[in-house]
């Protein structure tokens, strides 16, 4: 009985200390970005809720919409217009990073923010995903989620 207690303990110690690391871990990455990712989402997505397809391709990374017709990209963001004028939006908070091999042979840092954010139709969460350029970024993708798309 001593035994099972004793390995009960040793599972348990290693579960908290896994998830620890992990939150570690995180606050780590999400830090290394937090003065120039967040001052760059709090920048573009103003410009971006403008609906313009001239100006949001401007902050897009071209990998991010070589597959999308030029038709198609302004069907997108006509739809998203319907949202309207962009009211307010929160503190962008940090999901994920991830760093690759590209096809070329390098390497890519793409880091992911969630932004809540208010606008004339109704609330939407933006997921924002970012390419490390190094000293700049530029938006790999977005997406946007909101009920008063629906409507």
């Amino acid at each position: 009985m001593k035994k099972v207690f004793m390995v009960l303990g040793v599972v348990s110690l290693v579960v908290i200390l896994a998830i620890a690391g992990i939150g570690i871990f995180t606050w780590y990455k999400s830090s290394q970005y937090k003065d120039t990712a967040v001052p760059y989402i709090k920048a573009t997505v103003p410009e971006l809720s403008k609906w313009d397809p001239e100006v949001i391709k401007g902050y897009m990374a071209p990998e991010g919409i070589k597959d999308i017709s030029d038709e198609n990209f302004v069907k997108i963001i006509r739809y998203l217009s319907k949202l309207g004028d962009l009211l307010s939006m929160e503190e962008p908070s940090f999901s994920n990073i991830y760093t690759g091999s590209t096809l070329e042979g390098g390497s890519q840092t793409i880091v992911t923010y969630t932004i809540d954010a208010t606008y004339e139709k109704g609330d939407a969460e933006i997921t924002m995903t970012l390419l490390d350029l190094g000293n700049t970024f530029q938006v790999y993708k977005f997406h946007i989620s909101s009920m008063a798309l629906v409507e």
